[in-house]
């Protein structure tokens, strides 16, 4: 029979009074389950937007992070490009280097041939000189010798002139004059 009370009442929307104490319970338990779970729906949203606001941040570092990194490889480019540059520059002065140093080892051939052409040179300049010294001393020997032949030959003229002025004076003169010239020259 309750159970047909039970019904009846259902029907009109009426409950025993401890199923009503047990859905009141149950409301409060749901209520603080609702609370509870609201709770933790608005913790769960706050959580979000945390996650939101540091996927955010974290999206914005790795656009930051991504410009520096092409930034990085702009640079790097760039520097491996001045390094092919300079490596490129290092060659040809490399180059010029070794070519300057043949220059130099020739040039210092040349100079070391010059030299020794040079102290050859002076070699035979000296030798020259030491001829033209003695050629020198050769010739003041020689002008000297002449000059002592042209005193013995001007004394030898005089001579002579003097012979030859007594020779005529002689033939002009009388036979007799001529041996008294002879006692008085001897």
């Amino acid at each position: 029979m309750k159970s047909t009370i039970k019904s009846i009442l259902s029907a009109f929307g009426l409950a025993p009074a401890s199923q009503a104490d047990q859905l009141t319970k149950e409301t409060r338990d749901l209520a603080a389950r609702v609370v509870q779970l609201d709770e933790r729906l608005a913790q769960a949203r706050a959580d979000a937007e945390n996650w939101k606001r540091r996927h955010a941040e974290g999206a914005d570092a790795l656009g930051g992070w991504k410009q520096a990194a092409a930034k990085a490889e702009a640079e790097t480019e760039r520097v491996r490009a001045a390094g092919d540059r300079l490596a490129a520059d290092v060659e040809r002065t490399a180059a010029d280097v070794r070519r300057e140093q043949a220059r130099t080892e020739e040039w210092k051939g040349r100079a070391e041939k010059l030299a020794a052409d040079a102290q050859d040179l002076r070699t035979r300049l000296q030798h020259a000189r030491a001829k033209l010294e003695e050629a020198e001393r050769a010739a003041a020997t020689a002008h000297e010798h002449l000059m002592a032949m042209e005193v013995k030959l001007d004394l030898l003229e005089a001579a002579v002139q003097v012979l030859d002025v007594r020779t005529r004076e002689q033939a002009v003169a009388p036979a007799a004059r001529p041996q008294a010239a002879i006692a008085a020259d001897r």
